[in-house]
């Protein structure tokens, strides 16, 4: 009797772990090492045990990249450990935060296609109007980026495309800002990408969670030097500075930016840096004094430390 596989989708449903969660662990952190067929992964049942495991570690507050590296009887014991006021804070944070499916309509994507942008920003704004900022980034936005990501490596969507789809979320960070603004917010936070890094969506994205949770937001962009983000956080004073670096292109050159930036930055403010793609890239970021944000989950739970509200 041959032992049962499960595709990705199987998968995720049995363990409540997005598709876009499971690929990025197995990518950086080789969690599982499924098989693979002309249709796809295939996971055995060890492999869901485990990644159930893993879930429930990371519900509890510990980071991926360091649960990885447990064996099963190692997760099980740390999972099985007493409930404290943190884990309760952690599950209430992803309680309003389900790995559900995407909502994102056809018609978004192909007003996109068509380059209607006025049918693209109706839609958008229509969708913010029901659902909570949460929902909003990992039910519309995510799905969108990847959709437009790989529409774009499949040649179905051109650059300008792209940056069309960027400006669609400039504009809905814009329209978020005033709707959960507070008189006096909790802390503030600046977003920027590193000179040499053109991709924003992760910053735009992490600036709609901050937004949508009532913190205030400075928003610089992408490919900006070292010393322009610095002297930008001197001028605001955020509570901390949210880098988007994914290490792809440059690497060297990014991570000296990288450096410089948190050799610079005052001492009273945190630097976050989210999007490494490569070990060589994670290995970089770890070497500075900046946190390592490995999803939006774990940005989430950083953004309700310093007073963010969802």
């Amino acid at each position: 009797m041959k032992d049962l596989v499960y595709p990705i989708r199987a998968v995720s449903k049995l363990t409540g772990i997005s598709i876009d969660t499971l690929r990025a662990w197995e990518r950086r952190y080789q969690v599982v090492t499924p098989r693979r067929d002309e249709r796809g992964r295939l996971y055995t049942e060890a492999d869901v045990q485990r990644l159930r495991l893993l879930k429930a570690g990371v519900e509890k507050g510990h980071a991926i990249g360091r649960l990885a590296a447990l064996s099963e009887e190692e997760l099980q014991g740390l999972t099985a450990s007493p409930v404290t006021v943190a884990d309760d804070r952690v599950r209430a944070m992803k309680a309003t935060r389900p790995d559900q499916p995407s909502l994102m309509s056809d018609s978004l994507m192909a007003a996109i296609e068509r380059w209607n942008y006025a049918e693209a920003e109706r839609e958008l704004a229509r969708l913010a109007a029901v659902l909570a900022p949460p929902e909003l980034v990992h039910r519309i936005a995510l799905p969108l980026m990847r959709r437009v990501g790989e529409a774009w490596h499949d040649g179905r969507l051109s650059v300008a495309q792209e940056h069309m789809t960027s400006a669609l979320l400039h504009n809905l960070v814009g329209a978020l800002v005033p709707l959960y603004r507070r008189t006096s917010p909790a802390s503030r936070l600046l977003f920027a990408t590193p000179a040499g890094e053109q991709h924003e969506f992760g910053i735009l994205l992490s600036a709609m969670l901050a937004a949508g949770g009532g913190l205030g937001i400075v928003y610089l962009g992408a490919n900006l030097p070292a010393e322009e983000i610095v002297s930008a956080a001197r001028r605001t004073a955020p509570q901390a500075v949210v880098l988007g670096w994914t290490g792809a292109n440059g690497a060297k050159a990014g991570l000296k930016e990288l450096q410089e930036v948190a050799q610079k930055l005052p001492a009273q403010i945190e630097l976050w840096v989210g999007g490494p793609q490569r070990d060589t890239a994670v290995s970089g970021v770890r070497k500075t004094r900046a946190l390592l944000i490995e999803d939006f989950a774990m940005l989430e739970q950083h953004l309700i430390r310093l007073g963010a509200r969802f």
